[in-house]
């Protein structure tokens, strides 16, 4: 199986294979993953999403025209479902919104570095995923994002100064 092509593993894959579809989550695992992140800011949820994604993934292959194009189409699939997510996520915390309840500041701490994650635009986000939550060096960041590397350093300066004054807003830095 490691020899296939893509277009291979899913046309065997809208066969039914499933050692053909286990083939195409081990080599576009991590990239679902770390774009569920990006979007997300959560390590359980973007697991939780990726998961989801690979299983739609699965019973939708047969939609798919142009099996070379495997690990663009789930990466979308990936970021739709993360932002649905987002959303969902947005209207029950408005609705569940009371003062005085909520967890403890430990782990309000670890929220509040996850929301201000999130609040971060996504061409600051993804760069400072991939670079600090990934551990890429900022060689392979550049060549993900498809940018220079002083492009990327920037990017990482200006989403660490946006967290930082994100975190100094909410009340957890000085």
């Amino acid at each position: 199986m490691n020899g296939l092509t893509n277009t291979e593993l899913v046309a065997a894959s809208s066969r039914g294979d499933k050692q053909a579809y286990a083939e195409l989550i081990k080599r576009h695992y991590k990239t679902i993953f770390v774009s569920c992140f990006g979007t997300l800011g959560n390590v359980h949820d973007a697991e939780d999403i990726a998961q989801d994604v690979l299983l739609k993934g699965f019973t939708e292959i047969a939609a798919l025209r142009d099996g070379s194009q495997f690990g663009a189409w789930i990466t979308r699939i990936a970021k739709n479902a993360s932002i649905n997510l987002l959303r969902e996520k947005h209207r029950m915390e408005k609705t569940k919104e009371q003062p005085g309840e909520g967890p403890g500041r430990e782990a309000t701490h670890s929220i509040d570095l996850h929301r201000a994650i999130q609040r971060l635009p996504e061409e600051l986000r993804l760069p400072l995923v991939l670079y600090y939550f990934d551990g890429q060096s900022v060689q392979k960041v550049a060549e993900r994002l498809d940018a220079s590397v002083s492009n990327v350093y920037q990017k990482l300066r200006t989403a660490l100064k946006q967290l930082h004054n994100l975190l100094v807003e909410q009340g957890d830095v000085r």
